[in-house]
């Protein structure tokens, strides 16, 4: 059960964030998303809204869930027409720009972690990442939070960020793409108004993402022994 919750626990905690910002968003009267995407909609500065956005989710851990991505889904499903390939980069490069900034923050704050953490406890951290980095790379096709986690580690850990750049780069392309495929070839008939149908989508396809990499990590461990 350890080894499972090991790979299944930050995509859960990520699903459960998405239910609260649902609960937020959706069931108070704090915000009107509809309102307020279908004004973004028809403006030109709709790209620049959704970088900002996409990047205040992609940056970790100060914002916690923003709900960027539940944005491009709700842009796309209720108005197609003003979703182009402008969008697609502004969000692929949040995605980036926030990645690169939760590792450039993790880097700052090492310094600060090699005082008060132990180094036994940095051994592992490192022992861990050497076992399960590879796999923590699918982390970038699946959410910009997931991706700013990820990055924080390798700033954390003092890896090369050079490298990850690629694997950064196809991993934006392949989320921002695979939120727009999703939306308007399977949730796009949630008509002109959007309750939450689409975040609650997000933190399901969440779980079962953790459930799948917690079984993984528990036959990739049984092989290893």
């Amino acid at each position: 059960m350890r080894r499972f919750l090991t790979g299944a626990l930050p995509f859960y905690a990520l699903a459960l964030l998405a239910v609260c910002m649902y609960l937020v968003l959706y069931r108070t009267n704090l915000f009107d998303l509809n309102a307020i995407v279908h004004g973004a909609t028809g403006s030109a500065w709709f790209p620049a809204f959704m970088f900002v956005c996409v990047l205040l989710e992609a940056v970790f851990p100060y914002f916690g869930y923003f709900p960027g991505t539940a944005l491009i889904l709700m842009s796309v499903a209720l108005s197609p027409k003003a979703v182009d390939g402008s969008v697609f980069v502004a969000a692929w490069l949040a995605i980036i720009v926030g990645a690169v900034l939760s590792y450039g923050q993790a880097r700052f704050f090492r310094p600060f972690l090699q005082r008060v953490a132990s180094k036994a406890a940095l051994r592992r951290c490192e022992s861990l990442f050497d076992a399960y980095g590879a796999y923590a790379r699918i982390a970038l096709f699946v959410h910009p939070n997931a991706s700013a986690m990820y990055f924080t580690a390798l700033g954390l850990l003092g890896r090369n960020l050079t490298r990850e750049l690629a694997y950064l780069c196809a991993g934006a392309a392949a989320a921002v793409g695979i939120l727009f495929v999703i939306v308007t070839r399977l949730v796009s008939s949630v008509g002109p108004t959007d309750d939450g149908e689409l975040q609650l989508l997000l933190a399901a396809a969440l779980v079962a993402i953790g459930t799948l990499v917690g079984l993984y990590t528990v036959w990739r461990t049984g092989r290893a022994v």
